[in-house]
């Protein structure tokens, strides 16, 4: 989720988002940089298990028993490719920035302090992430500081990353993207800042300047979304990431959220040719199935009983959203198509939130099915484990890490 649970207002002086690369360290300490301690109390080729964390009878973590899920359409049929060559994974994962972890659940009693401690999380993080085992890493809600301390250990397992820092002075996290250098080459990146693409089409608006000034304050917000086009060395494929984290706003935004979805379909489409390019778009959306934002990703449009509730949002208690009535444009992107992977293999959105009182489905992976074919999914883990709350001694995040293999067609 995450928004610094807090409103803004927009000061182009005070407001901005940094992207970051950082150069390849060949003295790095690879144990002590996963670990995250200085004693290497842990190691990081240790399997994670509760004895490790706890002090209890030893058993895999949760986390690490996860079982792949095929798609049973593409295992029966004998057109599709399934060779190394035309297949690579990808992760989508809000793994909680320490800015948000202690005020979020300092108090919560499933957790201990130390436990919310970002050496703590750093450790347990990179046990799942060498897990996980992907070739495309997105995460949300990573931290400025923390990201050399992860960008350096993701380099010491084959990774390369960028970084995009959220929108706003008191907001110091933002999306990473990663990807394994044996697998992909990086070819081109673009960072998009959603309040700041809208503003320049508001700006250009036929409209009254008090109805602009009202929408441009409407659409004010941290979120950001870092574009990625890679090159698959196997098989000399393109594939368009977008990683994303759309306002959260306590679900009382669906307005801006469908905005920044669309805002965010546009740009992807633009760099991939109208999606004649792979592409994936994946993170924290911050919506469920069946709300007016999935509907518009799942489907590109909206109902007419969505587009009625997204004219009566209410801001400040007193004034409606202009948004739905006053910029329609910004509710549209061009005609194409996106799949959920989960929801192609299981038939229905895993919940991957569970920052009590929360629990739901806020995490996707969206493919374009004309180029890309989703082989299998990873489960996430049973609702045993998390109904008493995460983050906790064992899991680093409120959300968990969804996992999807693709094939290109």
């Amino acid at each position: 989720m995450d928004d610094s649970r807090q409103s803004i207002s927009v000061d182009d002086d005070k407001f901005h988002s940094k992207t970051e690369e950082l150069p390849k360290n060949p003295k790095l300490d690879c144990s002590r940089m996963q670990s995250g301690l200085s004693d290497g109390s842990i190691e990081v080729n240790q399997p994670l298990s509760s004895s490790n964390l706890e002090g209890k009878s030893s058993h895999l973590s949760p986390l690490s028993a996860r079982n792949s899920i095929d798609n049973h359409l593409v295992h029966h049929s004998s057109m599709m490719p399934l060779s190394g060559v035309h297949v690579f994974s990808i992760v989508a994962y809000n793994i909680l920035a320490e800015c948000n972890a202690g005020r979020e659940f300092g108090n919560s009693p499933w957790v201990e302090p130390e436990q919310l401690a970002v050496e703590y999380r750093h450790r347990n993080l990179m046990h799942e992430l060498k897990f996980l085992d992907a070739d495309i890493v997105c995460l949300q809600e990573v931290g400025e500081s923390y990201f050399r301390t992860l960008a350096s250990a993701m380099e010491c397992i084959g990774y390369e990353g960028q970084y995009l820092r959220r929108k706003g002075v008191n907001i110091p996290e933002g999306e990473a993207t990663f990807y394994k250098i044996n697998c992909f080459e990086k070819l081109s990146s673009k960072e998009v800042i959603f309040s700041d693409v809208a503003e320049k089409e508001i700006n250009s608006l036929d409209l009254d300047s008090e109805i602009k000034d009202e929408l441009r304050t409407s659409v004010a917000s941290h979120a950001v979304m870092l574009l990625v086009k890679l090159s698959h060395r196997a098989s000399g494929k393109i594939v368009n990431v977008g990683n994303i984290h759309v306002a959260w706003d306590e679900f009382k935004r669906p307005d801006l959220q469908c905005v920044q979805i669309a805002l965010a379909m546009r740009e992807l489409a633009d760099v991939s040719e109208t999606m004649k390019q792979p592409s994936i778009m994946c993170g924290d959306f911050n919506c469920s199935p069946g709300t007016a934002p999935y509907q518009l990703m799942e489907t590109n449009q909206l109902s007419e009983e969505h587009i009625t509730a997204l004219k009566k949002v209410v801001l400040d208690n007193t004034r409606m959203s202009p948004l739905a009535t006053f910029w329609p444009r910004g509710f549209s992107y061009p005609k194409v198509s996106m799949k959920s992977a989960y929801a192609t293999v299981l038939g229905n959105e895993p919940m991957t939130c569970w920052g009590l009182p929360w629990i739901c489905a806020l995490d996707y992976i969206w493919h374009s099915p004309e180029n890309l074919t989703v082989k299998n999914v990873l489960e996430t883990v049973s609702a045993k484990e998390t109904e008493k709350g995460i983050p906790n001694a064992i899991f680093p995040s409120d959300h968990l890490s969804l996992k999807a293999e693709f094939i290109f067609n």
